[in-house]
């Protein structure tokens, strides 16, 4: 049997607390000897926190394009512009691109005369064409209406034939006959003039406008309604009113 002093024993739990050793409850704690000296365990080291990451730009919508995108258009466009200007200001001031023809210089040649044009003079009449809205005292024609009242008139106060009268008047017209024609050319003094203006109404009728200036009297006038008439291309006085 063995004594009771060599026998080893453990101190209980509480005894330990009490001795400054592992708090009362801890099962797990180290136990210690009174004659042993005290461990410690060093705390766990402690890591420093975080800094906190710097926010993301944030990014333009997908829809969107880049304002730089647009910057390059304007400027893309306005360097056309310019170009298309300027090339248009040089073919303005510079004249036509084809330069002109320069004439080969020749010594001691005679110059050349140039090719005769087979041009035909139009034929000279003996008197000038009668402006339609002049006062005419030229013999006339039978080629239009107008023309057959200036014939007309000519031949009362130039001519002075009855007979020229009535010749240049429809062979059924009302007017007098040739005698009775000379007999009212024959008032008239020798030396009248006249003037006639001739309006036309229709293709046919006329407004007539004779200015009769007799010797050593005041000019008169006194106005008309002459119809002419077409006869086989000649033109004829019809009826004066």
């Amino acid at each position: 049997m063995k004594p009771i002093l060599s026998t080893k024993t453990t101190r209980h739990p509480a005894v330990i607390d009490t001795l400054g050793g592992a708090p009362t409850g801890a099962p797990h704690a180290a136990r210690t000897t009174a004659n042993s000296p005290k461990t410690f365990k060093a705390p766990k080291a402690t890591t420093a926190p975080k800094a906190p990451k710097a926010p993301k730009a944030p990014r333009p919508p997908k829809d969107e394009p880049p304002r730089r995108s647009y910057r390059l258009q304007y400027a893309a466009a306005l360097l056309l512009v310019t170009a298309l200007l300027g090339w248009f200001l040089v073919r303005v001031f510079s004249g036509s691109d084809t330069p002109a023809p320069t004439l080969a210089a020749d010594d001691g040649a005679a110059p050349t005369s140039m090719p005769a044009l087979a041009v035909t003079p139009p034929a000279t009449t003996t008197e000038p064409a009668a402006d339609p809205s002049a006062c005419r005292t030229d013999q006339g024609d039978q080629k239009s209406g107008a023309g057959v009242i200036a014939a007309f008139e000519h031949a009362y106060y130039v001519t002075r034939s009855g007979d020229a009268v009535r010749a240049l008047a429809t062979p059924d017209s009302p007017l007098p006959l040739a005698d009775k024609i000379k007999g009212g050319i024959d008032s008239v003094p020798a030396g009248t003039t006249h003037c006639v203006r001739i309006t036309t109404i229709t293709d046919r009728v006329y407004s007539v406008v004779i200015a009769e200036m007799r010797p050593g009297q005041e000019p008169g006038q006194f106005s008309q309604t002459i119809t002419t008439k077409d006869i086989d291309g000649r033109w004829f006085v019809d009826s004066i009113s």
